[in-house]
């Protein structure tokens, strides 16, 4: 690589920090993503019969994780300036382009869009059920607001679940086959 003479006479390589400096500490196990999406996502994009190893595994995980972490400070960051505490899918998309992933930008601008269609969509099945179950023919704001809460919590418990098990298949079958590093 790029070396470059440093005070004393030492050589550093460039654009790399000393391990000493603690720029890159180990993500808490809270903070990583899990093991099994990610994998699963980059052996959709591989052709077949290509093995990742051990330690390529561990490299996109992390640096998933990293990217995660990052877009999401300046989310927050861009929130914040707008005086708001609710990040929004805006927010991102504008992170997005902070970070120059502006390719990114128009694709992702249609998933989002796509997934409005599909919440609004949901959200309108719930209300008309619990019309029907209540015989009410509203149920108001309030109703609309529990409604949209009880979705989110109940998706994001059976994600969490789904992750769970993801990860103990994938511990699974590692153990069984240790030739696949």
């Amino acid at each position: 690589g790029k070396a470059a003479a440093g005070s004393g006479g030492q050589q550093t390589t460039l654009g790399k920090r000393p391990a000493e400096s603690g720029a890159v500490a180990p993500l808490p196990s809270n903070m990583a993503l899990p093991n099994a999406v990610v994998q699963r996502l980059i052996k959709s994009k591989l052709p077949d019969g290509v093995m990742l190893h051990k330690d390529a595994r561990a490299a996109f995980n992390k640096s998933t994780s990293i990217f995660i972490l990052m877009l999401t400070t300046i989310a927050s960051d861009i929130s914040r300036e707008a005086k708001r505490s609710t990040v929004t899918g805006q927010d991102v998309l504008n992170a997005l382009k902070e970070l120059e992933f502006d390719d990114l930008v128009e694709q992702l601008e249609v998933c989002l869009a796509a997934f409005r269609e599909a919440d609004k969509a949901r959200t309108l099945a719930q209300r008309a059920k619990r019309a029907k179950t209540s015989g009410a023919a509203g149920g108001g704001e309030e109703a609309a607001a529990d409604d949209d809460a009880e979705a989110e919590d109940d998706g994001e418990a059976e994600a969490e679940e789904a992750a769970e098990q993801e990860a103990a298949d994938e511990q699974e079958q590692e153990e069984r086959s240790p030739a696949a590093q």
